[in-house]
């Protein structure tokens, strides 16, 4: 069975967080830093064989009154490099996704300050779980 990838995407790094086969459950893989959209996508396609990943779900910054803005743009350009190689991509609204990590994080007393990357991944697995939980 196929997993799917989630993905918090940044300007220089992306959060991942990987499915369960079933696609039940989503759980933090890693965080990928990158220089360029070249780079990035060579990297996710090695992650994606390596887990035998064939969708993606990208979280898609629209701003609070459902409006693209600039990065929203650029996920949309990401999603069509993706769907290109022949990867299934979905867009998962992500407002506030980062706010819940942090939320998340202070929960568990764990400073936000020096703790970027793990905002990124437990974004990216907030992502991919709504996306799994509307089945």
């Amino acid at each position: 069975m196929n997993r799917y990838i989630g993905i918090d995407f940044g300007l220089s790094k992306v959060g991942l967080a990987i499915s369960d086969p079933l696609k039940i459950i989503s759980m933090p893989l890693k965080v990928l830093r990158y220089k360029n959209s070249k780079n990035l996508i060579e990297k996710l396609q090695a992650v994606a064989l390596e887990n035998n990943v064939d969708t993606f779900v990208v979280g898609y910054p629209l701003n609070m009154n459902n409006k693209k803005n600039d990065m929203t743009l650029l996920v949309d350009k990401f999603k069509d490099e993706l769907t290109a190689l022949g990867f299934k991509v979905f867009l998962q609204d992500e407002r506030l996704s980062s706010e819940s990590a942090k939320k998340i994080m202070h929960e568990q007393n764990i400073k936000t300050g020096n703790n970027k990357e793990k905002i990124d991944l437990i974004a990216s697995t907030i992502i991919l779980q709504a996306f799994l939980d509307k089945g």
